[in-house]
């Protein structure tokens, strides 16, 4: 295996639009296969979602999907909060939402970020506050009334993982051998 730092597309994510900048790529010499070094998949896996909540358009089925996975929930659990069937959620995670269940979606990842921000001795993000990430959402939220659905290019650099983590050792070491 060779590396060489490079842009990775991330669509183990289960997104098209998640690209991972300045990361380790490791080529197999015999085969061609490629290897990404995924940093810290759990701070990245929140900057994404984080991104995805801050965005000033309509969620799109995917994001609606990996928010709802990313806050923990089943079809079932997810319709049953959003006062649904896991039809209706199956159509959103294909087609998108309107602009109402969009923001409750949000409210909804905003309130799992609170609690997982509240509710640990050691946070896993830093340089995050409740009352930065409410402003932040309350604003998104006044912005994307009559906007349409696009799934932007989500661009995540070492550097925008290290902003939010926590740098337990073994994160810090990660982001440091990849910077």
């Amino acid at each position: 295996m060779e590396g060489k730092k490079g842009e990775h597309h991330y669509t183990e994510c289960g997104l098209t639009s998640v690209y991972l900048r300045d990361v380790m790529i490791y080529r197999c010499t015999k085969c061609s296969a490629v290897e990404p070094e995924i940093p810290a998949a759990g701070i990245l896996h929140r900057v994404i979602a984080l991104r995805i909540a801050k965005k000033k358009n309509l969620l799109t089925g995917g994001e609606v999907r990996f928010l709802r996975k990313f806050c923990g929930y089943s079809a079932a659990e997810f319709a049953e909060i959003l006062g649904s069937s896991t039809s209706v959620v199956s159509r959103w995670e294909k087609n998108g939402c309107g602009k109402e269940t969009d923001r409750f979606i949000r409210m909804l990842f905003l309130t799992n970020m609170i609690r997982e921000i509240v509710g640990q001795q050691t946070p896993l993000l830093k340089n995050v506050t409740v009352t930065q990430l409410v402003g932040e959402i309350d604003n998104t939220l006044k912005l994307i009334e009559g906007r349409e659905k696009t799934q932007d290019r989500l661009d995540i650099s070492p550097e925008d993982i290290s902003q939010l983590a926590g740098m337990p050792e073994e994160v810090g070491e990660l982001v440091s051998n990849i910077q």
